[in-house]
């Protein structure tokens, strides 16, 4: 049989930690962002053709790669009203780095990385335990995860990494990833630019990015994020902590204090 659901994920921002001391500096970005659309495999072609059509808008070459940070700001408003009318789900793990305990754990290359899929996999397993419909959608309940190809990057020890998460857990660890919800060994690595439910992922990392990082101006730009929001994971109606993951939780209610960031004060 095969799988129920496919999750494509891309990121937005770094992993460095050498912060900016004035807000003009070239330097580290505040946040680390790794973004997923979650999708029924049954519609996935269907989902995907989005970006066609956000490419005939913008009149673009048919085949062109759609990248965010390209974008200007009234094509990422439009490009995110597209996303927000998707039959799927998005999901975004927000890591505030400044905020870190012990940041000299995470600057081992890839840590910071790590853990933000940890998060990620935890909450694609349970979208996919939760609304698994076999008799309208078919499949048996898994979820075809496509990672956006970083350069460098050794995918096979990420994929050592979850199998000594499964392993721990296995052995009594608190690690929440609903394990059968994947086939680890078959993680796909593609690039943007051959798969366009990769680039849904880059513009929903995108849109909870610029809704967290300051630019030099010391301004952010929720919107975006705001009108994907629909589309957003919840669960009983709840976003924070689901399809919205800040990292690390304890910086939570001081984040929602600081002036650029109060429109998390609105969300449940």
């Amino acid at each position: 049989m095969t799988s129920s659901f496919r999750a494509y994920i891309d990121e937005s921002g770094d992993e460095g930690f050498k912060f900016r001391q004035s807000l003009s500096e070239q330097a580290s970005t505040d946040w680390f962002v790794l973004g997923g659309l979650v999708t029924r495999k049954a519609i996935d072609l269907e989902t995907v053709r989005a970006v066609d059509r956000v490419r005939e808008e913008f009149q673009m070459p048919r085949k062109k790669h759609i990248h965010w940070k390209d974008l200007k700001h009234p094509q990422k408003v439009r490009y995110a009203q597209v996303v927000s009318t998707l039959q799927a789900r998005a999901i975004g793990i927000c890591v505030h780095k400044p905020s870190l305990r012990e940041p000299e754990t995470f600057r081992e290359e890839y840590r910071l990385y790590f853990l933000a899929v940890r998060y990620l996999m935890e909450r694609i397993s349970w979208l996919a335990r939760d609304r698994h419909d076999p008799e309208r959608y078919g499949g048996d309940g898994t979820v075809e995860v496509v990672f956006s190809n970083r350069s460098g990057m050794p995918y096979d020890k990420m994929k050592e990494y979850l199998h000594r998460l499964e392993r721990q857990q296995e052995s009594g660890a608190d690690v929440r990833i609903e394990f059968e919800a994947f086939c680890l060994d078959k993680i796909q690595v593609q690039t943007p630019g051959r798969s366009m439910g990769l680039q849904l992922a880059d513009a929903v990392a995108g849109a909870f990015f610029n809704a967290l990082e300051r630019d030099r101006f010391g301004n952010t730009e929720p919107r975006y994020l705001q009108t994907v929001l629909p589309i957003v994971y919840r669960d009983h109606g709840v976003c924070v902590g689901h399809g919205i993951k800040i990292v690390p939780r304890e910086a939570t209610e001081e984040l929602r204090r600081e002036a650029h960031l109060g429109w998390l004060s609105e969300l449940k």
